[in-house]
């Protein structure tokens, strides 16, 4: 049995842009842009620059508008819109052919209340 195979959503590739910080302890925040590689109602993948531990809590804003109906799950009334979610790192790879760039998956853990 495939990765795929095991999959609650499928993941759909997507080219849009999120914005996420790491949630620390001691509530220092630093915003960081990530481009997305694909995503779901179940999370997403994207490409940053720094590597992330294994269960590292993240809070994550995306557009739903670029993503139509996987995040209108999310959204108040199926309304679109920005997006809030608490997500945690599943995985973190350096990507072979660009050193210093990193794949982290992510799945959704909780919306940020509006």
């Amino acid at each position: 049995m495939g990765q795929d195979d095991r999959r609650k959503y499928q993941r759909n590739k997507k080219q849009s842009v999120i914005s996420f910080h790491i949630i620390t302890e001691d509530g220092t925040e630093k915003t960081r842009k990530a481009l997305v590689v694909d995503g779901s109602q179940g999370g997403v993948r994207f490409r940053s620059d720094e590597s992330i531990s294994k269960n590292t809590k993240l809070y994550i804003k995306l557009d739903s508008e670029d993503w139509g109906d996987e995040l209108t799950y999310y959204c108040k009334d199926n309304g679109l819109g920005l997006v809030e979610m608490i997500g945690s790192v599943m995985w973190c790879l350096e990507n072979d052919e660009t050193p210093g760039e990193y794949e982290v998956g992510t799945r959704f853990v909780g919306q940020v209340e509006q």
